[in-house]
């Protein structure tokens, strides 16, 4: 059997991202992730109307290859009526789908990891689960970090 066959399409594989999506909004109760996963349906919705715009995009450039031969060799069948209607359709679709990727706002996502890395030489594993601590401690409540400077003499001013 043929590989390329049993590849999902870009659509296809979108489709189902869409539904998972949609399946994971009904079963959540979370307020916030509801927003969070309707962000992401709205950001796979933009992705499907790219898709569909290369899709139609692409007809239209076959269509103009195909008018463009058809007038040049057989002038005398050419039913530009009908052409041009289909061709104006084409092209109001695109204009629709290209305002629709407009209106639709980038979602940008931003991670941030707060992650301590504490180099093991010279401290004890329950030396560095102290300083874990306390360093946890700091990053939970930031308003409680007291500015300690050593003063020439050795002596520690706040």
């Amino acid at each position: 059997m043929d590989e390329k066959k049993n590849e999902l399409t870009p659509s296809v594989k979108l489709d189902l991202e869409s539904n998972n999506i949609t399946q994971q909004i009904v079963n959540e109760t979370d307020p916030a992730k509801i927003d969070d996963l309707t962000r992401l349906f709205m950001l796979n919705k933009k992705k499907k109307n790219l898709v569909r715009m290369n899709k139609l995009s692409n007809l239209l450039d076959v269509i103009d290859d195909e008018v463009i031969l058809r007038f040049s060799e057989e002038p005398d069948t050419f039913n530009n009526d009908q052409l041009v209607k289909y061709m104006t359709a084409t092209q109001q679709i695109l204009g629709n789908i290209s305002q629709e990727i407009e209106k639709t706002p980038l979602i940008q996502i931003n991670n941030q990891k707060n992650e301590i890395h504490i180099n093991e030489e010279g401290l004890s594993r329950e030396s560095r689960m102290k300083v874990l601590d306390v360093i946890s401690k700091i990053l939970d409540n930031p308003e409680n970090i007291i500015d300690v400077e050593e003063e020439p003499d050795g002596t520690e001013t706040r």
